[in-house]
């Protein structure tokens, strides 16, 4: 892969919170980026995003965003049902794409992304930048080492503390903690086990089954390799813990809490005693724009693509499938 314009010229499209205190942030900080225009739902909004980070141009339709030969790449933190168009067309124009999770709504959309990507030749990553944590990184070595032994189970949870959800967030069909973390946490358990989920089971709070986005998410799991996962999702607890725990047949790894703390720690507990590595938190906004910079100049990142989260979609319509119908579902892909 050829590289491109040095530093990668950036067209933000949607300025919301995402792109204002963590994304926009992260790309004004890497030499290798530069913002060179920008698009929201408003022209004022706009002009804000653009007046902050000091962004030259800022246009009014997403045809005048592709058509810009001063952008080589867009972010897209749209909201999450308008992925699919803005991805696709982005791709047509020739623009490489980091596109916000949940990639998609659904598997059929999720394979059209990854394809248009494909047959453009672009590159096309989703933004799970937990993935870079480093102490996230230490235990995916750890396991992929055998030193744990056979992976019988893994339980995750994350919390995340959100505004009252207003706009398209209060719309059950696109909105909720499922899609705020939970595909986070999917993605995190296929990747550090290297297993995909063969079944799923689901219920949530508030029941999505009364039309009303979830708060809390609670997904018990069967992998393909017969690892059990649990993984929860809220927004419900003030003081989660956000903890990693890893069983295997040799040995079992837990982390301290991997949100809201300034260090993290990585504890491996076998029949010999306990190992400990530290591990100061990780700037996972920054270390994601520098991962899709390398990615342009032909560096695999951790980073997925589309073909990989086209399961982790799979697997949310699984879930969201078990929700509604109370049993346990198998991920279509």
């Amino acid at each position: 892969m050829s590289k491109s314009a040095s530093p990668l010229r950036w067209g933000i499209i949607g300025l919301g919170w995402v792109s204002t205190e963590f994304t926009g942030p992260g790309m004004s900080k890497s030499p290798g980026s530069r913002m060179a225009a920008c698009l929201g739902s408003s022209p004022a909004k706009g002009k804000a995003f653009a007046e902050r980070f000091k962004i030259g141009r800022v246009h009014a339709s997403l045809g005048a965003m592709l058509a810009d030969p001063e952008v080589d790449a867009v972010y897209v933190a749209t909201p999450n049902a308008t992925h699919r168009e803005i991805v696709c067309a982005a791709a047509r124009a020739g623009k490489h794409v980091l596109c916000e999770k949940p990639f998609a709504m659904n598997v059929a959309e999720a394979r059209e992304m990854a394809k248009a990507c494909a047959r453009a030749g672009v590159v096309l990553r989703v933004a799970h930048q937990l993935r870079l944590e480093q102490a996230v990184v230490r235990a995916r070595e750890i396991v992929r080492s055998g030193r744990l032994g056979r992976i019988a189970a893994i339980s995750l949870e994350r919390a995340s503390a959100m505004p009252p959800r207003t706009t398209w967030r209060s719309d059950v069909r696109q909105s909720g903690v499922v899609y705020d973390v939970g595909v986070h946490l999917i993605d995190q358990v296929q990747w550090l086990t290297g297993q995909r989920f063969a079944e799923v089971s689901a219920f949530t709070h508030p029941d999505r089954r009364r039309g009303e986005p979830d708060d809390q998410i609670t997904i018990l799991g069967r992998m393909s390799d017969d690892c059990h996962a649990v993984i929860r999702a809220t927004r419900e607890i003030a003081s989660a813990e956000n903890n990693l725990i890893i069983e295997g047949s040799a040995a079992t790894l837990v982390t301290s809490a991997l949100r809201f703390a300034p260090e993290h720690c990585v504890r491996v507990r076998d029949a010999t005693g306990c190992s400990e590595e530290r591990f100061k938190a990780s700037a996972n906004y920054e270390l994601q724009v520098r991962a899709f910079e390398g990615e342009i100049a032909g560096t695999r990142s951790l980073l997925p693509d589309g073909e990989e989260c086209v399961h982790v979609v799979a697997t949310t319509e699984a879930v969201l499938a078990s929700v509604q119908e109370r049993r346990a579902v198998t991920p279509a892909a």
